[in-house]
Formats: C-alpha cells, sequence, structure tokens
C-alpha cells in the first residue's frame, strides 16, 4: 500500500511541477507582451503592419490575438500533460 501511495505522490508531484513551469512560462510571454508593446511603442510605431503603425496595431488586434494562442498554448500543453501522466 505505501508503495502506491508514493507512486501518486510522485505522478502528483511530477504533474504540477510541468503545470507550474508551463503556467509561469506563459504568464511571462504575456506579461513580455503586454509591457513590450506598451513600453516600446513610439519606437514600434515606425514599423507598419498592414498598413497601420505597429504599436496601433498590437493595440487594436495583435495583443488580443496573442492572447488567444497563449490560451490555445495552455490548454494543448495541459492536455499533453494529463496525458503523460496517465499513460495514454
Amino acid at each position: 500500500m505505501s508503495n502506491e501511495a508514493d507512486n501518486t505522490a510522485s505522478v502528483s508531484k511530477h504533474y504540477w511541477r510541468h503545470t507550474r513551469r508551463l503556467t509561469t512560462a506563459l504568464l511571462a510571454c504575456w506579461g513580455a507582451l503586454c509591457f513590450g508593446v506598451l513600453f516600446f511603442a513610439r519606437e514600434l510605431s515606425a514599423l507598419t503592419f498592414f498598413g497601420w503603425p505597429f504599436s496601433f496595431y498590437m493595440a487594436a488586434q495583435g495583443l488580443t490575438l496573442s492572447f488567444v494562442m497563449i490560451l490555445a498554448i495552455y490548454s494543448l500543453g495541459m492536455h499533453w500533460i494529463g496525458r503523460k501522466q496517465t499513460g495514454h
């Protein structure tokens, strides 16, 4: 019985370590995107993207698309971690 409990604790520890790493990495990306676009808005406005200044595009649509991409990566990553833990 103790061996089974140790195995369950090990699997749980492994699961949460991967979950924290994924969450931390994606939060860092989110923070860098938000801070970077806002902090460097003047410099980014010199670039154009689809005929608009890059900073305006990122504020209007680009960050929203980036957030959706971060959510998709999180969903796929959690699915992968869950499958890895169950062995499927």
